[in-house]
């Protein structure tokens, strides 16, 4: 209401600015007028500030390049090779694969001498995440003259790019510093940000890593020229411009191209550099020293990540290819489809750190067909069932074979690739099974190395026979997926005198054993008031939780209550055990929503806040803005602030605002770009790189209804939701949009304004107006939306109640009482809604959380669900009749 108030005063005075024929009795009509006035305003303003503002992004973008430019006349010196490392095997994995033979019962009256004590493993921390931040480019309109599509084949998957048509007819002259100084004044002199920004598109879409960046990368140079070292030098200064740290490298005639990476790779020669180590890639140079530089290009800061989080998207059905494997008890296999595409990009990879395959997502044909089948067997069993179940599966389904046997080398497998070849090891097996415990049993669980096997340990929520190991306070119990026949607990001889290394994977699942106790405490006395959006392991073993509260919640024995009857943001810490180490609240005067969460290297906390109004941290004020706005907040691990940026920029309704930011760890700030988008082609991020700095992007003014009030017209004593939504819907069908989609574009817009509400008594009147045959052709879809008792839009929040609380069933949705979303207008036409809790998507026994619904004029509907992004594209057309 802060902003009516303020159109309010506005109204009173410039009433004399107003047409003279509103008279007094048309307050509504004053208030509409002046509203108009300062949109008008806001508008001039924001194209004087966008044009300023592109123009000061295009000038630091000009004299970085020259400066590198520059740099490489003079640069070059000589460099050493390192040796390249060969993954380390102390002693050869077992042949044949070892079989559990049961030890004799002991007689009871047997004293036993000597009783295993639990052993406490050393753990190898896994890195904070650093996936990549995609660029942001804002194209000048004289690069459409330029643009051309750009095809490239991805391991047999057409990748469909723009390109600048000159990009060809760049050209090394001759090896040297001064030719590689020209090229890169010839290379910036294109629009090269066309190619980098549909490449970034393409690589979202189908949710590639730094890896598949760089392969399309290098496939694009192969179909650009014939020429290797033309190849090699497009590469570089295309993988530069979007960020990364390459190098290039000669000796005589002959370039070559360096890549860091964030974790280690093994079996490529390396130079270091500056404390980096830079893998060789497209060649073995005969000659160990080559001649290289030691600075980097000023926009390139990221290493190449090979980290696979993400679920890959690829649904060429001629690329399927179909192989079978055998579940425990079955005579007949289950069929996968596995998608050519994905196993050769997979193959592609270079050897590297078992962590990178332990936490690699599935693809989603193959986790879709295989759960649905083991999904119902492990329903009704105990943990223990559970899990022995899924050992049995890994002992009997797969034929072994050591990697040396099978490829001459070492080569562990990604979760998919096990199924598509015809042997595997102990290690691939590990992998597997880790991800289903994790997965299908939301069980935390570790891998275990040993010096020529890998098995796994289980947190079981009960204490269980055999060999455990305490694992940062919590226990931890052996299950080894290639010991055949092996019970929970039991360890292989030949290891049971010896300590193995046990690596933590990312045990992120809703229902972990940690996350399942905070979860609990922290909803203790509360539930309904207070609500978890973001959540994190620390390096430290520290677990970082962040979300919003309402009203007023007990934690403990400390009352916290909302600053002003709206929502308060909170962030807390939990010990290993799940125990609360601290509760920081955010006092909040108007609305703020968290919108990106990371946790540095040290536990500290990192936040992207959107609001608008007063942001206070112990009664103290940090920030205030009247307009959307977004605070950049950072805790130490001790709660108190050490990054405090605000950036209010000012944006009219319908505008975004894009920007870019680097601070270290202090709070200090490196730099700050921001300019004007008209579509929204990412989500806001906040990262921490290898150097423990804080990169944060964002968007002004991309949550509809944070700040923007019911329009005044509309205001609480006229509002009627039936009349709004036809007529938003009278809107919508003037835009030719697919018919089913724009009674959902409909409500959308309804819903987009803070205060917009619908009931289900809404939907009911309207259906049987407008659609009366709707209710007996689409029965299961009207029960599902009558059910929905009331959906409003407070604040950006927009939360769902339901009949009786009662789940509602949706479009292949669960939506459950008191679950939340946010509207984003991503782009013309095109709507994302980000569930933040409560929605799951699925069937029978199989749910997923539902990350978002991106809905498009056409009729698409792209649900992106579960903790690795998977997706999967349904036309609504499909499922309304």
């Amino acid at each position: 209401m802060k902003q009516l108030i303020i159109i309010l005063f506005a109204a009173l005075f410039i009433g004399n600015w107003l047409n003279a024929q509103v008279t007094n009795k048309d307050p509504f009509e004053k208030m509409n007028q002046a509203y108009e006035l300062k949109m008008q305003q806001m508008e001039e303003q924001y194209a004087q500030r966008m044009e300023r503002m592109q123009k000061e992004y295009n000038e630091k973008i000009k004299r970085m390049n020259s400066a590198f430019e520059s740099y490489l006349k003079k640069a070059f010196k000589q460099v050493e090779q390192k040796e390249e490392v060969i993954k380390p095997i102390e002693v050869p994995k077992p042949v044949d694969q070892p079989i559990f033979i049961p030890v004799e019962k002991i007689d009871p009256t047997t004293t036993l001498t000597k009783i295993p004590e639990p052993v406490a493993p050393e753990i190898e921390v896994l890195d904070a995440p650093a996936h990549s931040i995609s660029p942001i480019f804002s194209l000048p309109e004289e690069s459409d003259n330029y643009k051309q599509k750009f095809v490239v084949d991805f391991f047999g998957s057409e990748a469909q790019l723009l390109i600048d048509k000159r990009s060809s007819s760049l050209s090394l002259n001759k090896i040297n510093p001064k030719c590689f100084a020209q090229y890169w004044e010839d290379y910036t002199s294109t629009y090269y940000h066309v190619y980098i920004q549909s490449l970034i598109e393409y690589a979202q879409q189908k949710n590639l890593n730094d890896w598949g960046i760089y392969q399309i990368i290098h496939l694009s140079a192969q179909k650009l020229f014939t020429s290797t070292n033309n190849q090699t030098l497009w590469e570089w200064a295309t993988l530069n411009q979007a960020g990364y740290l390459a190098k290039i490298g000669y000796i005589n005639n002959e370039l070559c191209l360096m890549l860091p990476f964030a974790q280690q790779v093994f079996e490529k020669p390396y130079y270091s550099i500056s404390g980096i180590n830079y893998y060789l890639m497209n060649n073995k140079l005969a000659n160990k020293k080559i001649y290289t530089y030691e600075d980097n290009f000023g926009g390139a800061a990221k290493l190449i990540d090979l980290n696979l989080p993400y679920s890959l998207n690829f649904d060429n059905p001629q690329n399927i290819v179909s192989k079978t494997t055998l579940l425990p008890n079955e005579a007949s296999p289950v069929t996968l489809k596995m998608n050519k595409t994905i196993i050769q990009f997979l193959a592609s990879y270079p050897q590297t750190d078992n962590t990178v395959y332990l936490n690699a997502a599935m693809s989603a044909s193959v986790k879709q067909e295989l759960y649905d089948h083991i999904k119902p067997k492990l329903e009704g069993m105990n943990e223990i069932e559970a899990v022995s179940y899924l050992m049995k599966y890994l002992h009997h389904s797969f034929e072994y074979k050591t990697d040396r046997d099978q490829f001459t080398k070492e080569k562990m497998f990604f979760p998919d690739e096990i199924f598509y070849y015809p042997f595997s090891d102990c290690e691939d097996r590990t992998v597997l099974f880790t991800r289903l415990v994790n997965d299908l049993l939301n069980l935390d669980v570790v891998a275990l190395t040993y010096f020529s096997h890998m098995a796994a340990a289980v947190s079981f929520s009960q204490p269980v026979d055999g060999y455990s190991f305490l694992v940062s306070g919590q226990n931890y119990t052996i299950c080894d997926p290639t010991y055949i026949d092996a019970p929970v607990g039991a360890v292989m001889p030949e290891y049971e005198k010896y300590k193995p290394l046990a690596i933590k994977i990312n045990n992120n699942n809703s229902l972990g054993n940690i996350w399942q106790r905070i979860n609990k405490s922290l909803e203790n006395g509360n539930k309904g008031k207070i609500f978890i959006n973001q959540r994190q392991l620390a390096e430290n073993g520290t677990y970082i939780a962040s979300g919003w509260f309402t009203d007023r919640i007990v934690l403990g024995n400390q009352n916290y209550q909302t600053s002003n009857g709206t929502r308060d943001l909170w962030f807390a810490t939990f010990n290993n055990q799940g125990k609360m180490e601290w509760f920081l609240p955010v006092q909040c005067s108007n609305y703020g929503y968290t919108q990106a969460f990371n946790v540095g290297k040290k536990g500290n906390v990192y936040a992207l806040i959107n609001y608008a109004g007063n942001i206070s941290i112990n009664q103290s004020k940090i920030c205030q803005s009247e307009t959307p706005a977004h605070l950049i907040l950072g805790l130490s691990n001790q709660s108190y602030p050490v990054l405090k940026e605000n950036l209010d920029f000012e944006v009219p309704e319908g505008k975004k605002l894009a920007f870019y930011g680097k601070y270290r760890a202090d709070g200090s700030k490196i730099d700050l770009l921001s300019f004007p988008t008209d579509k929204v082609r990412f989500d806001s991020k906040i990262t921490v790189d290898s150097n423990n700095e804080i990169v944060v992007r964002g968007i002004v003014g991309e949550i509809e209804g944070l700040t923007k009030e019911v329009p005044i017209t509309m205001s609480t004593a006229n509002y009627n939701s039936e009349n709004t939504l036809e007529k938003y819907l009278k809107e919508v069908n003037d835009l030719q949009i697919n018919k089913h989609m724009a009674s959902l574009f409909a409500a959308i817009k309804t819903l987009s304004s803070n205060g917009g509400r619908i009931s289900g008594l809404t939907v009911h009147n309207l259906i049987n107006k407008n659609n009366p045959d709707f209710r007996k052709e689409n029965p299961d879809i009207y029960k599902g939306l009558l059910s929905m008792q009331f959906v409003i839009n407070n604040g950006g929040i927009i939360k769902v109640e339901t009949y009786k609380e009662k789940d509602v069933s949706l479009f292949s949705m669960r939506i459950k009482n008191n679950s939340h979303l946010q509207i984003i207008e991503s782009g013309e036409n095109e709507f994302q809604l980000h569930f933040l809790n409560g929605v799951d998507v699925g069937k029978a026994i199989i749910w997923y959380k539902l990350n978002k619904l991106t809905l498009s004029s056409e009729g698409n509907m792209l649900f992106d669900y579960d903790d690795d992004h998977t997706q999967k594209m349904v036309n609504i057309d499909d499922i309304i009749n």
